[in-house]
């Protein structure tokens, strides 16, 4: 009598990582909420940072000598429309995890993708090539739109070309990717859209106001306060305050979303859907 056995294998680009990415790549682009989030996150963050600028124009041309020599125009420019912007790209993270529960096709994908591993791999590598990309966009668009509202109302005006704006900007859009990343995180370890979601807000948006008035300026090292006094920052703030300028608020926002997805990868593996 002779046995045969049959092995198993993967169907080329099926359950491989690549066939995974491109099947993430759809979900993406496919999905009417994320095509809405993405188009509003644009147009709504250029025109804030136009407007932002033009009353900071204003401002500026009504304020006494001292009080002109802290102004920072590469970070006005951007400030209030990345405060915006890294809600959109936030919420963008947690559906990129949550809608497949809220729908239901997450048993379908672990259907076609049996590595849970692999699975949330894809998500976050399309999620941040796809946010690293609008938000890079989005970002120099709001940075020279606002520069042009500043230089027309005579007011100071950055250029690329000066000493550390460049890098202002350039990590501003990648932070914006950090946060979507932090998002997806948070996504894979609550399961639940409107859960997800306000714990997004809570930490990006709350937690900076709780702790302003905290002994010893915790506050300093939550994402929004880092994005906005210190990645996004050219001239440098109080010391106490803030983070110096530069690499250390994108660093640390980095440590934030991969503890978030560790912890995202580790729940993920363990539920039952």
């Amino acid at each position: 009598m002779t046995t045969t056995t049959f092995a198993l294998r993967e169907d080329a680009g099926h359950y491989r990582l690549a066939g995974v990415l491109r099947s993430e790549w759809t979900k993406l682009r496919t999905v009417r909420s994320a095509q809405g989030l993405c188009a509003g996150f644009a147009v709504a963050t250029v025109v804030t940072g136009v407007i932002f600028s033009n009353v900071q124009a204003s401002q500026w041309a009504r304020e006494a000598v001292p009080a002109r020599a802290g102004f920072d125009p590469a970070n006005l420019s951007l400030t209030a429309a990345l405060t915006l912007g890294q809600l959109a790209v936030g919420v963008l993270g947690v559906l990129c995890m949550t809608d497949e529960y809220s729908s239901g096709m997450i048993r379908s994908s672990l259907a076609a993708v049996p590595s849970r591993a692999r699975l949330l791999t894809a998500k976050a590598a399309v999620l941040a090539l796809v946010t690293l990309l609008v938000g890079e966009a989005v970002t120099f668009a709001t940075f020279l739109a606002g520069q042009a509202v500043l230089q027309s109302g005579r007011a100071p005006h950055a250029a690329l070309s000066q000493p550390a704006v460049l890098r202002a900007v350039a990590l501003s859009g990648a932070y914006l990717a950090l946060l979507a990343l932090f998002g997806l995180g948070l996504g894979a370890v609550i399961r639940s859209s409107a859960g997800a979601v306000a714990a997004y807000a809570g930490i990006v948006l709350v937690l900076p106001l709780l702790l302003a008035a905290v002994p010893g300026h915790p506050a300093k090292f939550t994402p929004e306060t880092m994005l906005t006094s210190s990645v996004a920052a050219v001239t440098p703030q109080a010391a106490s305050h803030a983070l110096p300028p530069g690499w250390d608020g994108l660093l640390l926002m980095a440590a934030y979303t991969v503890a978030a997805l560790a912890a995202g990868g580790v729940l993920f593996a363990r539920c039952d859907v």
